[in-house]
């Protein structure tokens, strides 16, 4: 491990595994992928419904405790998970392949990151794709990454898309192909039966090739700076202090969360926040953890009327059958994602931009004592129907910064969820909205309650007051490391860190305001087009020797 490595990145998720395979690409190029995490070697991990059995285990998640005041005084024991292992969070999420709208990108390079805009984005999303309903101008076929439209659909399923139809929804094929107000089936990064996360799609391909190297279970304490430049990595290789050299660049793809955890451990942030924990800087940046973003989600499950629904396939007898017609045909229900139904919806937004985001799926989680859901594991045993929505242009903005020098000080993580009035519309508005989606006449017959937040929660004073209350994380945070032009940015356009050489983030800790959608896709068409970049520059800099 003494090799002076052209590339070292830091985070197999997402982003580090295109960025990897696509660097390795150029067989004299020495790249060194590093993972916290273990080789995702599970079959939980390409099972598509197998989610349920890793979003609990710590051999496969990793926990971050979020302890803030909801508005009521009393702090929540809210935590935010996010995927351990090679593949990231791409080997333990739903699997929607969501892109987001050319508006999002268009918003990135009028926030001054030149390059960053709907066209160019588009055709990284079309480099990526597979897709089964073909190529377009707007979609992609013969990528590396297999999507598939309309997995699996039951009576309940296509119910759900005609009372989207009801309420004034565009009915479409793809939901990635408009940009109205739109309902449909969503589409998985799936291929045959299985997940297509970023490591068996991108790392899969370079395995073989002797100039990329893998190291797995290796947790990056803080980077080496000597001269104003990263020249390596101090980390612990299964549990012993190890140091990797790099002639080159580091490449920091550890997402939203660990990505600036890493730079404030390493001396590069908010001089403030560092000196408060016991971390003397080297680089004053000040957004380094700063400005983040993120989507927040409310669920609302209801009971249905009849056993119409899914719950029935996921214990006993009916999850034996969904099992065993898997593991023949790699189809039904346990071939696809937690859920089949999608809708984008304008509430409040005056840009006539989606806002909200639905999820809908024919089954709902056991309810605990406290009216929370219980862990994805537990699933009702009575029929049951969820719409969940997301809030996705959320204005308020909260911070993630370490609390010690050390990799095992749990950092400070603050949402500041709902802190603006324009969320609080928003908030209130997307539980009256999915209300009238259920109250449809495609659905009002098949529902016999709702569930959560209740029939009794009716005036929007108690609508937001449970909101606060049961309200989760959207899993899509971005901006903590944001590019920029400006003098607080992480980031230039390029990807390079501010005030120090040698050093790039590649994930979705760079992306500056929040995308219509999940962050999966765009992470990985992100480090696409990062790839080019960091390959122009190293030409660049090689001609000029």
């Amino acid at each position: 491990m003494s090799a002076n490595w052209d590339y070292i990145i830091v985070g197999a998720g997402s982003a580090g595994c295109v960025v990897a395979e696509q660097l390795s690409a150029a067989p004299g190029i020495r790249v060194l992928l590093l993972e916290a995490g273990g080789p995702n070697d599970s079959r939980w991990v390409a099972i598509p419904k197998g989610v349920a059995k890793l979003v609990t285990n710590p051999d496969h998640i990793w926990a971050y405790g979020v302890s803030q005041p909801r508005g009521d005084g009393a702090a929540v024991g809210e935590v935010w998970i996010r995927g351990k292992g090679l593949g990231g969070s791409s080997a333990v999420n739903g699997m929607i392949w969501s892109r987001g709208e050319p508006a999002d990108y268009d918003e990135w390079e009028r926030l001054g990151c030149t390059g960053w805009n709907g066209e160019a984005m588009t055709d990284a999303f079309r480099r990526l794709e597979d897709h089964g309903l073909g190529a377009s101008s707007l979609r992609g076929a013969g990528g590396p990454v297999g999507i598939a439209p309309k997995i699996f659909t039951y009576p309940l399923a296509e119910t759900m898309v005609q009372a989207g139809i009801e309420m004034g929804l565009q009915p479409v094929d793809d939901l990635n192909a408009a940009t109205s107000d739109r309902v449909g089936f969503y589409a998985h990064n799936i291929r045959r039966g299985r997940r297509e996360s970023a490591a068996t799609t991108f790392l899969a391909r370079a395995a073989r090739r002797p100039n990329l190297r893998v190291v797995t279970g290796a947790l990056a304490e803080r980077l080496i700076v000597e001269g104003g430049r990263v020249i390596g990595i101090e980390a612990r290789v299964a549990g012993r202090p190890q140091r990797f050299n790099c002639s080159g660049e580091v490449i920091l793809s550890g997402g939203a969360l660990e990505s600036p955890l890493l730079l404030q451990r390493s001396g590069i942030g908010a001089a403030e926040v560092l000196r408060t924990a016991g971390v003397d800087p080297i680089v004053d940046v000040p957004d380094v953890g700063g400005r983040l973003r993120e989507h927040l989600g409310f669920s609302m499950p209801h009971r249905l009327s009849r056993d119409v629904g899914s719950n029935r396939s996921f214990f006993g007898i009916g999850l034996m059958r969904a099992m065993a017609q898997y593991m023949l045909t790699r189809g039904g229900i346990m071939a696809t994602g937690p859920f089949e139904v999608g809708a984008f919806l304008n509430l409040t937004s005056g840009d006539l931009r989606p806002d909200i985001q639905l999820y809908l799926g024919g089954y709902t989680f056991a309810l605990g004592d406290d009216k929370h859901p219980v862990p994805l594991s537990s699933i009702d045993r009575q029929p049951g129907i969820t719409i969940y929505g997301q809030l996705l242009r959320l204005t308020s903005e909260g911070s993630i910064h370490i609390t010690g020098p050390g990799s095992d000080a749990a950092p400070d993580i603050r949402p500041n969820w709902l802190s603006t009035e324009a969320d609080e519309r928003t908030a209130i508005a997307a539980v009256h909205a999915m209300r009238r989606y259920m109250a449809q006449p495609a659905l009002a017959g098949l529902i016999e309650r709702e569930l959560l937040p209740g029939a009794t929660v009716q005036g929007d004073a108690e609508i937001l007051a449970a909101f606060r209350r049961l309200a989760t994380c959207g899993l899509h945070a971005v901006g903590t490391c944001r590019m920029g032009s400006d003098n607080r940015a992480v980031t230039d356009a390029r990807l390079r860190v501010n005030g120090i050489g040698g050093l790039r983030v590649v994930d979705c800790s760079v992306i500056p305001s929040p995308v219509t959608g999940n962050t999966n896709a765009p992470a990985m068409a992100l480090a696409l087009r990062a790839a080019g970049l960091i390959r122009e520059d190293r030409r660049r800099l090689r001609g000029s020797a």
